[in-house]
């Protein structure tokens, strides 16, 4: 308890720094990468102190509590004007958009490691999936990714991934600042004062209940693990299929996803509140985040560190390309820019990223784009972005021939390329707005 304790009183004082230091503020820098930074900068010098109780326990925190944050993802309550107000081709156009900048990432990996990471830094195939682990999967993704990298080639693994999902979640906050004050938003103040009413109207009763209601999908996605892992696989006769585990947080979305669904049966969905839900991820976050910043081991990545550094930007540039140009072809509806720019923290990070940057331009949520993007997610999160694709990538491109990976994964992406784009042809775009007469 007292070494859980010490990194709540670190985030602490990191939001303390991050509210006195202006321009930590003006950019929303995360406490956690503040902190998490200042961690892995005093266990890179004090090597010795990774021997002690308070790294091993951070070593523990990332796994547990990205399944607590996808428990959070699916546990809210959707209202009934916001299912109205959608439409279908919507939806699946945020899908092709998705599916389409996720596997860009892969191909972009994969022809990088087939003509020069490969031959000339001596990378593994595998390193082919190591942007899209870090970039479209973050911190949990990057956690649980790890030993299956490590049994593909890179020794280092873990260190890669944490690596890209870090790098990643600084370009997506970086970036996304940047793409919003492009589009000359304005909306602090209203964030300011929403934040204000959201505090005013939680009480105690309320921060139990959604405790309660997180805790139940945690544990049914325990209980889901155990039957898919000790019941059912054991009846697939393929060994290759007995070593591909997902991680507890791909069943703990499925928990809170069941759990919602029970309570909208029994007359029950007022128990959720979706703004605590949501605080209680961005807490969960906060600590993810920290925890695995603060365990990389910097002195793997030297021997790498031109490829990483090379695909990550290469990655940045293929995420701003389909902001600008892919966007407004799939998705020309009057919220195009905020599911934009949901995409464009996820692509970059973590989908609370884009989240907290859509509360910079809509802070009250009046565009359906969180919606979209949450619906969406329930058809892309269980493939890629930490999926189950997500998870087997290092095995396809280990081993198949590196031009027959490229040619699936190009596939892919072309596939979900000609549907986005003809879906955004059929949806009916927004009327440009009357010119003021002069």
């Amino acid at each position: 308890m007292s070494n859980f304790l010490l990194v709540l009183l670190l985030l602490g004082v990191g939001a303390i720094v991050t509210e006195r230091i202006q321009w930590l503020g003006r950019y929303r820098i995360p406490p956690s990468l503040t902190m998490g930074l200042c961690a892995l900068g005093f266990f890179t010098a004090l090597p010795a102190y990774k021997q002690g109780d308070f790294f091993v326990h951070l070593q523990s925190l990332p796994r547990e509590f990205i399944a607590l944050v996808f428990a959070c993802l699916f546990l809210q309550r959707t209202e009934k004007q916001q299912r109205v107000r959608r439409k279908f081709s919507e939806v699946i156009a945020e899908v092709s958009l998705v599916w389409v900048s996720v596997m860009g990432q892969v191909v972009i990996g994969l022809v990088g490691t087939i003509l020069i990471y490969k031959p000339f830094f001596g990378e593994p195939m595998a390193f082919a999936s190591v942007l899209e682990t870090g970039f479209a999967g973050g911190h949990g993704t990057a956690v649980a990714m790890g030993p299956l990298l490590t049994q593909n080639g890179i020794a280092a693994g873990l260190e890669y991934g944490l690596f890209s999902a870090t790098v990643g979640l600084v370009c997506g906050i970086a970036g996304g600042v940047w793409l919003i004050h492009r589009q000359r938003r304005h909306a602090h103040a209203e964030t300011t004062h929403d934040a204000a009413d959201t505090i005013a109207a939680i009480d105690l009763g309320k921060i139990l209940t959604a405790l309660a209601l997180v805790a139940a999908a945690y544990w049914l996605g325990i209980f889901y693990k155990g039957i898919v892992e000790y019941e059912i696989l054991p009846l697939i006769d393929s060994a290759k299929l007995h070593n591909v585990r997902l991680p507890l947080f791909a069943y703990t979305l499925v928990g809170g996803l069941s759990l919602q669904f029970i309570l909208r049966l029994a007359g029950l969905s007022h128990l959720i509140e979706n703004q605590i839900i949501l605080l209680l991820a961005d807490v969960f976050l906060e600590i993810l985040i920290f925890a695995g910043i603060s365990i990389i081991n910097v002195r793997l990545l030297g021997q790498s560190l031109v490829p990483l550094l090379t695909l990550f930007a290469l990655g940045f540039f293929w995420n701003l390309f389909c902001h600008f140009k892919l966007r407004p072809k799939i998705l020309p509806v009057s919220y195009s820019f905020e599911l934009g720019i949901i995409n464009f923290g996820m692509l970059n990070g973590t989908a609370a990223t884009g989240l907290m940057l859509l509360k910079m331009i809509d802070p009250k949520f009046k565009t359906p784009a969180a919606r979209v993007f949450a619906e969406s997610s329930a058809i892309t999160q269980p493939f890629i972005a930490g999926g189950i694709l997500t998870l087997v990538t290092p095995f396809i491109v280990s081993n198949i021939a590196p031009y027959l990976s490229l040619i699936l994964y190009g596939t892919l992406l072309a596939v979900w390329l000609t549907l986005g784009l003809w879906l955004g042809r059929r949806i009916e775009r927004p009327s440009p707005a009357p010119k003021s007469a002069t």
